[in-house]
């Protein structure tokens, strides 16, 4: 099976070597143990050589550079690409597993470009800048109870893991704004249930999408009890469906980004399942990318003590007090938005890029077939040193020294291109009161200071991150 065309491999029994190979370990009288795993071998040996051949030299990607590993799979490691962001490459099968359980497809899962765009209008009010300053009651009030609790919980010799208490306080916030309430998190000052299917619903559909590719794992798939399977995105859009119906039911006066989508459908202009996807699509992209990021840019900056001192002075100097913090000011101090461009380079949520499939286009100076799945790996393009200079460290000066080279356009976590994230103005916003206000309030320090984050991350579609203990204790003076 040509790994990723799909097509079957053609012509093998029809190569000498191959035949002659077969004929000489197995003879029709021959049926011990010891020549039908010979046999196996054989026939193992075989197919495994055409393909290597095959993709080193007769594949259609062969004369894409990269590793010999990564070449002989047709794991294509290529130098850049040259394609148009503004030309639509059509989503792939990935993107049908992400919205799978739901009766309609959402502005993430939609494959058509056209009704994509569709969509996305949807959601056009919804995140203006007006409209984020409309939102900004219910984002604040969920981030002072947050920024107390930690205070108050992350005071002892242990601290607190700030990986979970970023999920918490994101869900909680797009609880808020996508079903009409909160998930309770940070008032429970534990995870909601539907928290944790989410994220375990992520890595579900990352191993699907690498099973999908062998068709004999598919099969024992299905025949795997349901709860192994399709039994978590079952639970997971049915508690989706739950809380719309009662997101309806608060009807289009609450400021929040479901509003124009409840009159729409209220007067029957899209289904009621649609709503459902739309919403647990923005609570699981918006709630996880925007935690990770947090936990990334809070170790960074621990890790290196004379960018959090500067970020520290900025901040302190800049507000009297905590009330003082808000969106607009917070916009504008340029070291705190460098401090969140660069914590999003070097541990870029979803670091594996999103999948596309080749409709028959030129890149890099090759042409890719059609039905070709291809994507740019967002972590490697951050980490390019032809790109960045010294592109392992943290430096958020790279971001506001007029004199600095290095290709920013490389690092892109939101994206680009006509489906660029539609919540990445929300998104800087969130990040920008959370960590202004943790750092005008407290003096953090990491319990294990020798842990490398990165390092004791894993790398699937998104992050699965370790925990991260932090000790807070309260700002002199």
């Amino acid at each position: 099976m040509d790994i990723l065309s799909g097509k079957p491999i053609s012509g093998l029994m029809g190569t000498s070597w191959a035949r002659d190979a077969l004929i000489d370990s197995f003879q029709p009288t021959d049926f011990s143990l010891a020549s039908i795993l010979r046999l196996s071998m054989t026939v193992a040996l075989a197919i495994t050589s055409y393909q290597l051949v095959y993709n080193l030299y007769f594949h259609p990607l062969a004369r894409y550079p990269g590793p010999f590993l990564a070449r002989a799979s047709v794991t294509i490691y290529g130098n850049r690409t040259t394609a148009d962001p503004n030309s639509p490459a059509p989503k792939n099968e990935w993107y049908d597993m992400l919205g799978a359980g739901f009766g309609e497809r959402c502005l993430v899962s939609e494959r058509d470009f056209r009704k994509a765009g569709d969509k996305r209008a949807l959601f056009s009010n919804a995140f203006t800048q007006k409209a984020l300053l409309k939102q900004e009651t219910i984002m604040q009030r969920c981030i002072d109870g947050f920024v107390a609790k930690v205070g108050k919980l992350g005071s002892g010799p242990n601290g607190i893991d700030m990986v979970r208490w970023y999920e918490m306080i994101s869900f909680d916030i797009f609880g808020e704004l996508a079903f009409g309430e909160s998930f309770g998190c940070i008032e429970r000052e534990a995870p909601h249930y539907w928290l944790e299917m989410i994220l375990d619903h992520l890595l579900v559909v990352q191993i699907m999408d690498n099973l999908r590719r062998y068709p004999f794992l598919v099969a024992i798939a299905r025949v795997l009890p349901v709860k192994w399977t399709t039994g978590l995105a079952r639970k997971q859009t049915q508690y989706s469906r739950d809380k719309t119906k009662e997101r309806l039911e608060k009807g289009t006066d609450r400021q929040d980004f479901m509003a124009r989508v409840v009159s729409k459908v209220k007067a029957g202009e899209i289904a009621e399942e649609e709503m459902v996807a739309h919403a647990s699509t923005l609570v699981m992209a918006g709630g996880e990318t925007t935690s990770t990021s947090m936990a990334a840019i809070t170790f960074n900056l621990l890790k290196t003590p004379a960018t959090m001192q500067r970020l520290k002075e900025e901040i302190r100097s800049r507000y009297k007090s905590l009330e003082e913090i808000d969106i607009l000011s917070t916009g504008q101090i340029p070291y705190l938005q460098a401090v969140l461009k660069e914590g999003m380079r070097l541990y870029t949520a979803g670091p594996q890029g999103l999948p596309r499939k080749s409709p028959g286009m030129t890149v890099d100076g090759h042409y890719v077939p059609e039905g070709v799945e291809l994507y740019v790996s967002r972590w490697a393009a951050a980490h390019d040193e032809r790109y960045f200079h010294d592109p392992m460290a943290f430096k958020p000066e790279r971001w506001i020294d007029a004199n600095c080279k290095d290709t920013k356009e490389a690092s892109q976590p939101f994206s680009l291109g006509p489906r660029v994230c539609i919540g990445r103005s929300f998104a800087y916003a969130q990040m920008s009161l959370e960590l202004s206000k943790l750092v005008w309030s407290y003096d953090m320090e990491l319990v294990k200071p020798d842990m490398d984050f990165e390092d004791e991350s894993r790398m699937y579609f998104q992050w699965r991150k370790p925990a991260l203990p932090i000790r807070f204790q309260p700002r002199p003076g």
